[in-house]
Formats: structure tokens, sequence, C-alpha cells
């Protein structure tokens, strides 16, 4: 255990563990890394990548291209919950393009959880990345 009398060190090492975990310092740990276009219309996610596009509705309904993808329960869910996800996501992320904050970090965050359970789920896509952190 570490024992300090130093009654001015305990507040500088304070500040600095509450410096540390302020939004700006956290941020600037956070670096994300954009690895698709990713577009919403009359409510489906569009993600294109090189000449790869997938279509996710509300519904969890995956398309490639203009193919439906046969689903089963579990993995329409997840893609579901993606696309609530994404919804929400996408318009804080465009309005915060160019300030990362702590918000934006812990979004970013949820995001790849949720794009490694997908991975995980859907082995056509295991390389399915929107973004990663540098």
């Amino acid at each position: 255990m570490f024992k300090c009398n130093n009654r001015k060190m305990i507040l500088s090492m304070i500040g600095l563990a509450l410096s540390l975990t302020s939004g700006s310092v956290l941020a600037s740990f956070c670096q994300p890394q954009w690895h698709n276009a990713i577009t919403m219309q009359d409510g489906a996610i569009t993600l294109e990548k090189g000449a790869d596009t997938f279509l996710i509705k509300p519904s969890g309904q995956l398309y490639y291209g203009v193919h439906k993808v046969k689903l089963n329960e579990q993995q329409l869910a997840v893609l579901a919950d993606y696309h609530s996800i994404m919804i929400e996501d996408l318009p804080y992320v465009l309005s915060h393009s160019q300030f990362i904050d702590q918000e934006l970090c812990e979004r970013v965050a949820k995001r790849q959880m949720k794009e490694h359970e997908i991975q995980s789920l859907i082995p056509a896509l295991k390389n399915w990345r929107s973004v990663s952190f540098k």
C-alpha cells in the first residue's frame, strides 16, 4: 500500500487522476478510423466497402447488393440492434466529425462491440468493421 504524508503531493496526484479521466484527455487517446461509407435512406442503413454493398433494414434483414441474405432469428436480432445503434449514432458522429469527445469515443466502443458480435454470429461478415481505433 502506498503511503504519502505530503499533502501537496497527494492533492497533485488527485488532480492528475481527475485530469486523466476528463473527456479531453480520454478523447486524445481515442482516434477513430472510419472504414466504410455509411448512408441512411428510407430507414435503411447502407454500408459500402469497395465493391461490396450491404443494406440493413430496421428489422435486421440484410441484403448483399440486391440479394436478400437468409438469416436466423438470432442473426436478425443482432442486426436489428446494430441498425438501432447506427440510427442513433450517425447524426451524432456527423455533428462531431471534427470534435472528438468522450461520448463519441464511447459510441465508437459500443459500435465495435456490436460489430464483433455480428462477426461471431455471421461468419460471412467476419471482416465487418465500420470503425476502429488507431
